[in-house]
């Protein structure tokens, strides 16, 4: 198989839903319109992953490597107090005051590019039973690594309605920040192979076969898979991480003034604590599939994808878990599947997508942002790849 290029990308959150078509026609009024389900502790992530060109051949009866390249980008929003955020994404100024309590918000986002190896081999091939096993071996390329992780926080806001610039914000706390390029210079961020790592997957298939073997096409009537990827960290050593004792006292004038997030810290905020070089695990995620061949061209297919990172941890790169239910009708030149999946942040999503010759295009979402009032994620896939069938004469 030769994949020329595949790239997806997921957004979802519990905090906002909106109608998408709407949005995407220009002129809504997300602070009117938007459903709100503010919280205490609201979540929300946005991952892109772009597979650039790959191969995979067999080197043998029963066995097979593959080359890939890949960069990817994973975002996380978790314990984020729902009434602070929304107040502070409002185009106008803050009309009362308030107290919040903001508690232990952890914000994380990692890029990184990837260069992998894979080898596959069969254990086992019977009348009845087939399985396969599979490792990748992948250097890692340092990418971009920011976070904001915080204890115990609390923020008092008084409305100062004479010059609202002097309105004061009281906060308790304590923050860390790190980022892995210089905001303050405008260095624009890059992909590093002096800091980077190695990552493995590793993968299982099990097959039970109607033992056809002139059929064409699939020749298990069920299969079952499981692998665990993304095992490993990379390496930032130009990271520096602050820690800042948040109790004191800010205006709306000092907010607006700061450049960036990190100038308004250490030009308002005692730092008590800094160390330097940081490591940034991978999303290390158990993937679980289960297909039922039903009569060649109908399947019915279960998966799921469950983080093994608590998205808590600081500076934890994670993914949301989700569980997918796909029927599908397939030949070898198409295909057409209706995923229905259930995701952590944003919960049940309804998409379409297809795949005619080497082109595949979809969106797990997209039935839903049709016809939802307060859709809360949003996903899109394309990809181009050609694949070699296997002759079985």
């Amino acid at each position: 198989m030769l994949l020329f290029f595949s790239a997806s990308a997921t957004g979802q959150n519990d905090l906002y839903g909106v109608n998408l078509p709407e949005v995407l026609g220009g002129g809504y009024d997300f602070d009117k319109s938007a459903s709100k389900n503010i919280k205490n502790n609201n979540r929300g992530n946005f991952n892109v992953d772009i597979l650039g060109p790959s191969f995979m051949l067999n080197i043998a009866d029963q066995h097979s490597i593959a080359i890939f390249s890949r960069v990817r980008s994973i975002s996380n929003l978790v314990n984020i107090n729902g009434e602070l955020f929304d107040a502070a994404n409002k185009d106008t100024d803050v009309s009362k005051s308030f107290l919040i309590t903001g508690g232990n918000p952890n914000v994380v986002t990692n890029s990184w590019a990837e260069i992998g190896a894979s080898y596959g081999t069969v254990f086992l091939d019977e009348e009845d039973h087939f399985i396969k096993g599979g490792i990748t071996v992948k250097y890692l390329m340092a990418g971009t690594n920011g976070y904001i992780n915080g204890s115990n926080l609390s923020v008092a806001f008084t409305k100062n309605d004479a010059d609202p610039s002097l309105s004061e914000y009281n906060s308790t706390g304590t923050l860390r920040t790190a980022a892995s390029y210089n905001y303050e210079n405008g260095n624009d961020p890059k992909f590093n192979t002096a800091f980077g790592g190695v990552g493995l997957d590793l993968g299982f298939t099990y097959e039970y076969r109607t033992n056809c073997h002139t059929c064409r096409g699939n020749r298990y009537k069920f299969k079952a898979a499981a692998s665990v990827t993304d095992i490993g960290k990379l390496n930032y050593k130009n990271i520096t991480e602050n820690t800042y004792n948040l109790t004191g006292k800010v205006t709306q004038a000092d907010l607006d003034n700061a450049d960036n997030i990190f100038d308004f810290f250490n030009s308002n905020y005692t730092k008590i604590a800094t160390r330097k070089g940081i490591k940034a695990n991978l999303p290390t995620t158990l993937h679980t599939n289960f297909d039922w061949n039903i009569d060649q061209r109908f399947y019915l297919n279960l998966s799921g994808d469950f983080g093994l990172i608590d998205a808590e941890k600081m500076n934890g790169t994670a993914i949301a878990n989700s569980v997918t239910f796909t029927p599908r009708y397939e030949t070898r030149q198409f295909s057409f599947y209706v995923p229905v999946t259930w995701m952590q942040y944003s919960g049940t999503q309804i998409g379409t997508g297809f795949r005619a010759g080497p082109l595949f295009v979809g969106s797990g979402s997209l039935i839903s942002n049709l016809f939802a009032n307060n859709s809360r994620a949003c996903n899109l896939y394309v990809g181009l790849k050609l694949p070699i069938y296997q002759n079985y004469n």
